[in-house]
């Protein structure tokens, strides 16, 4: 018949055994290697003329993937072939078209725009409005349709401008 010690010598022997594993456990696992978050794409955003916008790479590839408003949230250029993978990101403007061989090489720019100089910049801006110009007749087309669809008045620039600021 065992005695209250030969419980309390049991128990301790099993508390001895679980410590004595725990140790030998922790001596055999080595700790993990901790990978280096890299962090995939860019994004850069900015004031033009008198639209906020941002250039954004997805992948890391240093190529720009779509472009966006600031203030809708919508992307109105795309990279070609990217256009399944930037509808995951954010929804497209009505009008949005893909960017033209200049266009993505003047954006592309845009992402290492710290390394730039003064009439660089100056450079970019000029070419994004002539890239935009070149686009402008497909989206304002598209946009007209838009607006017949919705039943909107369309007035030309013109006539906006005589109206409102003749006296």
């Amino acid at each position: 018949m065992m005695g209250p010690m030969g419980n309390n010598q049991s128990s301790f022997g099993h508390r001895c055994l679980w410590l004595i594993f725990l140790i030998l456990l922790a001596s055999c696992s080595s700790s993990p290697i901790v990978e280096p978050v890299v962090k995939k794409g860019k994004i850069v955003c900015d004031s033009y003329i008198v639209l906020d916008m941002c250039v954004r790479d997805l992948i890391g590839d240093g190529t720009v993937d779509m472009i966006y408003f600031t203030d809708t949230r919508e992307i109105f250029m795309y990279r070609e072939g990217m256009q399944e993978t930037v509808a995951q990101v954010m929804s497209f403007h009505q009008c949005a078209v893909v960017l033209s061989a200049g266009m993505q090489a003047t954006t592309d720019r845009i992402l290492n725009r710290e390394n730039l100089t003064l009439t660089q910049e100056l450079n970019i801006t000029k070419d994004l409005i002539s890239n935009y110009f070149a686009a402008k007749s497909e989206i304002d087309a598209c946009n007209a349709t838009f607006d017949k669809e919705k039943g909107l008045a369309s007035e030309s620039a013109e006539d906006f401008y005589i109206e409102e600021w003749e006296d």
